[in-house]
């Protein structure tokens, strides 16, 4: 569930802000975040999305170089969650191209209302939950701990 709870912004300050918190947190609105994020809704969960792009679509958002297209066959890719899905989206190439790929993740994003759970144009620099602390620092690599 969702809620908000006072968090010291700082050891020793007394600033104390308000947190959203989730069940879940997903980072990249790509193919998998978006199927996890219907799954995890699907199960009662809340959740939030953040994705760095300014849309969905995850490697079929950045990667709009010609020629960009699936490596499988294009139904492979097709969510078999809803099978009123399947038999909406028609794939136009048997391996389909970048715009292709991008136009049905956005499809299924507004098919099943995701996007109020995403949130676009939001790059996620640190996470901390009680057993793991992760940090990205700006144009530094990834670094974790595990909490004891």
């Amino acid at each position: 569930m969702k809620y908000s709870q006072p968090h010291s912004a700082a050891a020793g300050t007394r600033l104390v802000e308000d947190v959203e918190q989730y069940d879940v947190i997903i980072i990249g609105a790509g193919v998998t975040g978006l199927y996890a994020l219907y799954r995890l809704r699907e199960r009662g969960l809340s959740v939030r999305v953040y994705e760095e792009g300014g849309g969905v679509g995850g490697t079929w958002y950045w990667n709009r170089y010609p020629g960009a297209r699936f490596d499988s066959e294009s139904y492979t890719y097709g969510y078999s969650f809803s099978e009123e899905l399947l038999q909406e989206w028609d794939w136009k190439e048997h391996y389909s191209g970048q715009p292709e790929n991008e136009r049905y993740l956005n499809y299924v994003a507004d098919k099943f209302d995701l996007r109020r759970d995403i949130r676009l144009n939001s790059r996620v620099i640190s996470a901390v939950t009680p057993a793991f602390r992760a940090t990205a620092p700006p144009d530094a690599g990834f670094e974790g701990e595990v909490l004891g």
